[in-house]
């Protein structure tokens, strides 16, 4: 079978979703900022802080290229993967890539424990207007580069890869 990227913003459950999916349908399971940091040999952090969001994205971009044509995968991206032309036009030339999108309100709920994690939100004063101004950016492009759109809101990860399951 053909992978499964899924794409969307951070908080989203692209990773937890990704897992139980790959388990339900007994595929293999990428999750890029994870492979980037064993690459790296650093955390997502430590590569934004000594290197910048430039480099991240190469990695990031280089990686994509790597292994979009890997077979019976599913991959978990960053929320900025489409913040690179080239990582637009390979999801746009691939067959199910998913969008899990939610609200403002479910990001914050989800990502609240892990704020210092992310590079783009630590220092934040206001995380609620930051991420409605950054979602209002990409929201977009997560549109033009995906199959199929997943709205996360007031689901746990059971019932949304249920409703994955339902398209592919």
């Amino acid at each position: 079978m053909k992978n499964i990227i899924l794409i969307g913003f951070m908080g989203t459950g692209k990773t937890s979703v990704g897992k139980e999916l790959a388990k339900s349908k007994n595929m293999d399971f990428i999750d890029m900022d994870l492979e980037i940091e064993k690459l790296e040999n650093k955390t997502i952090n430590q590569i934004f802080k000594e290197h910048g969001e430039l480099y991240f994205r190469k990695k990031e971009e280089e990686l994509f290229k790597n292994i979009c044509n890997l077979e019976n995968t599913i991959i978990s991206t960053g929320g900025g993967i489409i913040e690179n032309k080239n990582n637009v036009e390979l999801l746009k030339n691939t067959n199910n890539v998913i969008w899990l999108d939610g609200n403002v309100n479910t990001i914050i709920n989800n990502i609240q424990n892990e704020i210092n994690n992310r590079p783009k939100l630590k220092d934040l004063k206001d995380l609620k207007t930051y991420i409605e101004e950054l979602l209002k950016q990409r929201y977009d492009s997560y549109r033009k580069c995906s199959n199929i759109k997943i709205d996360i809101d007031n689901k746990n990860i059971s019932q949304v890869v249920s409703e994955i399951l339902v398209y592919i």
